[in-house]
């Protein structure tokens, strides 16, 4: 069966030029996209009323400080409430991301 010859396949040369090529690129951790303020009160709303938030939700706040990972349970008119007890003001937050 290995030996079987088998029939020779016609592949048409592309003479012309593809223009239905197009570059992708990822970059998913490369640099992070920074909001407005707007864009940040929108997702902190999001957050709140999401039907997932019963009592916290884990998410990843970037801050003028930097990076934390933390547990928010609750939010005041400018800052929110974490698990651990911390009060992070709304007006220093840069992005915020559900995780």
């Amino acid at each position: 069966m290995k030996n079987k010859k088998l029939p020779n396949i016609y592949a048409n040369p592309i003479s012309k030029k593809l223009s239905n090529v197009q570059e992708m690129y990822y970059g998913r951790g490369s640099e992070r996209e920074i909001n407005t303020k707007q864009d940040v009160l929108k997702e902190i709303d999001a957050i709140f009323s999401s039907r997932n938030f019963v009592y916290k939700s884990k998410v990843e706040i970037v801050t003028v400080d930097g990076t934390k990972l933390v547990t928010v349970v609750g939010k005041t008119t400018n800052s929110l409430l974490t698990m651990e007890g911390e009060s992070i003001p709304i007006s220093s937050i840069l992005n915020i991301e559900k995780k």
